[in-house]
């Protein structure tokens, strides 16, 4: 009778300490998308200070509590401004040097499925530093404005620039196949 007791104790307790605690949910891994991007982005929903920006950038409090900083690749960006920043008017996203990061070998990027399993994303544990970011892009919107009719739309800066230069190899290897021919 105790064991059936101390059961429903535990229960009880467990539903009652899930009200209050959040528990970031692990993320699952996931394969990494080929060709692999050049650059991913961080959206930052602070103001930015002016250069020289710091050492190491501190992590949001939604990074902290998950254990990671959240990135994304240049197609996520209106995405996740359109789901997640809807209350926010002014947005300053940075441009990391992925390419840079994976020759360097200090930093650990994992890609990982989204909660929801439907998207993947790049996951960085570990700070942001200033030795990765190569540009940095501020947005704004007006109030009642949705992110899809600013220039986030179509802003030529947001890039993975990864296509172009696989396209470019497929161009060249082809053309050295038809002279070879």
């Amino acid at each position: 009778m105790w064991k059936l007791s101390m059961l429903v104790l535990t229960f009880i307790i467990l539903i009652f300490v899930d009200q209050f605690i959040y528990v970031a949910p692990i993320p699952a891994p996931a394969p990494a998308p080929n060709p692999l991007p050049y650059y991913l982005y961080q959206i930052l929903t602070t103001t930015l200070p002016p250069p020289p920006y710091p050492a190491i950038f501190p992590m949001s409090d939604r990074d902290a509590a998950d254990g990671f900083v959240h990135l994304a690749r240049a197609i996520n960006i209106l995405p996740l401004f359109m789901k997640n920043y809807n209350n926010s008017v002014q947005l300053s996203v940075l441009k990391l040097n992925y390419a840079w990061m994976r020759e360097n070998g200090r930093y650990d990027v994992r890609w990982e499925w989204s909660s929801s399993n439907s998207t993947i994303y790049p996951h960085l544990y570990g700070n942001t530093t200033r030795e990765m970011v190569v540009d940095v892009r501020t947005w704004s919107r007006a109030q009642y404005a949705l992110w899809n009719s600013t220039s986030v739309a179509t802003d030529e800066w947001l890039t993975d620039d990864c296509d172009m230069k696989h396209a470019s190899f497929i161009i060249i290897f082809l053309l050295l196949c038809i002279l070879i021919i």
